[in-house]
């Protein structure tokens, strides 16, 4: 189980990924699930421990080019409203 932010930016994907690193938040740069991918094929990913944390860091920045926060559990993906 985890959660995955997906951009249209490759840029804003790796620029949300970096900000989180500083402030030590375990994330990952991975590949959109194909059921997600309307984008540019690289999304940031979360996990379930860390998504609230994750969701205060985005606040802070402006992401243009954001798609959507999606949680996902092995096949079963659901796109999450309110971040």
């Amino acid at each position: 189980m985890y959660y995955i932010f997906s951009f249209r930016s490759r840029n804003q994907s790796m620029r949300f990924y970096e900000m989180l690193k500083r402030e030590n938040v375990f994330s990952k740069l991975v590949s959109t699930p194909r059921a997600v991918s309307v984008g540019c094929g690289l999304s940031v990913q979360v996990s379930t421990q860390s998504i609230d944390e994750a969701r205060r860091i985005f606040s802070y920045g402006l992401y243009d080019t954001f798609l959507g926060l999606f949680y996902i559990d092995g096949g079963y993906i659901q796109r999450v409203g309110g971040v």
